[in-house]
């Protein structure tokens, strides 16, 4: 059985499509001109794994802009930060539907200490963003040193 980790947005949201379909199918769901964008709180998706000593991250971040996407560490604790820009209607257009979650967000992960900062590389891709830290779980391993017993 896999640890799914429990997202409370995601489900508020859920229960939100849910309550429109409800609400749509007793013909009270908003008309077209009430249908609009509005920015909501949401958090991009991440995987983190081991890749020999090295931890990826990957930040599923589909239509953000890499520009509008910032990755820091401070103290040991690496923090991505952005925001998805919703896009502007036309004149000749209106949405009848937008399930899109817009607005900034933020996420932020520990890192084991020794972690040298400025050896972070980052990449962008098809919407995901990777991030890979160099040799951050060698310095998670715990070091032994042997002591000698000697005679009084």
């Amino acid at each position: 059985m896999a640890i799914a980790k429990w997202d409370p947005f995601g489900e508020m949201l859920r229960m939100q499509r849910e309550m429109e379909q409800i609400l749509a199918r007793l013909g009270s769901a908003p008309r077209e001109s009430e249908a609009r964008v509005e920015a909501v709180a949401w958090m991009p998706k991440i995987d983190v794994k081991a890749s020999g000593d090295d931890i990826v991250v990957l930040a599923e971040l589909p239509g953000v802009s890499p520009d509008d996407v910032e990755v820091e560490v401070t103290d040991n604790v690496l923090t991505i930060k952005g925001e998805r820009k919703a896009s502007l209607e036309e004149k000749d257009e209106s949405w009848l539907l937008c399930e899109t979650c817009y607005g900034a967000f933020e996420r932020t992960i520990a890192l084991p200490e020794g972690v040298d900062p400025s050896s972070i590389e980052a990449g962008f891709e098809n919407g995901v963003l990777a991030i890979r830290v160099p040799k951050a779980l060698a310095s998670a391993k715990p070091k032994t040193t042997k002591v000698e017993i000697g005679k009084k």
